[in-house]
């Protein structure tokens, strides 16, 4: 049946919500000429953003509000991130049709979105985007082709796994302070596995570790870091060492199956130019994620 987007309901974001309301950002829904957020050529203004952190996390943005700094940073994580991928597509000549919308609108909302939802104005230029990749249009080929060699590696890392950003931030000052990994994943790495072999993941193939993990090392890679975190998955944070570059024979286009979508995800994303307001977070090109701004913003 090929990718669907998740329902705003059941919406995966990227980082977990934060346990308290102490990190906020106050935001101003002024008029604006300037677009706040920039992901390719795709250029957003205030109101457009704010509209959307409403419609996909259920937020008031209307007037004077106070938004959750990092239930927006997830929504725009998702934003940028689907937004990259159909800039990337759109660059290889595959731009959605108003039959491929109605289409994606219709499996949407055979997914269970609402219709009247503010938000089937932009996720139908998403799942239709899936649905190319899914058909294996020409352009998505190309897409992949022309930027495998930023995927085409094993992924030869350590990891220390905790349970919180500041817990992962704490770890890499003590790295940074001259500490031993080896010997802080021992007493610190919440996987038992690794842990007890110095954080040691070995050399595995692309595919093989959750895609936030998996894009933060690739981001590495390619950035030339040795060292990359705090990266968030469903099993808390990680501080990740890039142990080896080893590149790797590209897995053809055809072989991906339902890896192609999560793929060029990660291609989109690193290499798509992005620019944002520094009053929404800011946007780490090498994890792929926004992170909260560290105090609210002022008008």
């Amino acid at each position: 049946m090929g990718h669907l987007l998740s329902t705003p309901s059941n919406l995966r974001v990227l980082r977990p919500f934060v346990a308290t309301l102490l990190a906020v950002l106050s935001i101003a829904a002024c008029a604006t000429e300037s677009p706040v957020l920039s992901v390719g050529d795709t250029d957003l203004d205030r109101a457009v953003v704010l509209a959307w952190v409403e419609a996909r996390s259920g937020i008031a943005a209307v007037g004077e509000v106070t938004v959750d700094a990092q239930v927006t940073a997830d929504v725009l994580s998702e934003l940028i991130t689907y937004e990259a991928l159909v800039d990337l597509l759109a660059e290889h000549g595959v731009v959605a049709s108003d039959a491929d919308l109605a289409a994606a609108r219709d499996r949407l909302l055979g997914a269970g979105f609402e219709e009247a939802s503010p938000a089937m104005g932009r996720l139908p230029r998403w799942q239709a985007a899936f649905d190319a990749i899914d058909a294996g249009v020409a352009g998505a080929r190309s897409a992949f082709e022309e930027n495998a060699h930023l995927v085409g590696h094993e992924l030869c890392t350590s990891h220390i796994l905790v349970s919180t950003e500041g817990d992962a931030a704490d770890v890499i000052i003590l790295l940074d302070a001259g500490g031993d990994f080896a010997e802080l994943a021992l007493q610190l790495s919440q996987d038992p596995g690794s842990g007890s072999q110095g954080g040691d993941l070995g050399c595995v193939p692309t595919g093989a570790f959750v895609p936030t993990f998996e894009r933060a090392t690739l981001g590495a890679i390619a950035a030339g870091l040795s060292l990359v975190g705090p990266v968030p998955s469903q099993f808390g944070y990680h501080v990740i060492r890039i142990d080896q570059v080893l590149p790797t024979d590209v897995v053809p286009f055809d072989d991906l199956g339902a890896g192609a979508v999560n793929t060029l995800l990660t291609i989109a994303t690193m290499t798509r130019e992005v620019s944002l307001d520094g009053r929404f977070g800011t946007w780490d090109p090498v994890v792929g994620l926004v992170s909260p701004p560290s105090a609210p913003a002022e008008d």
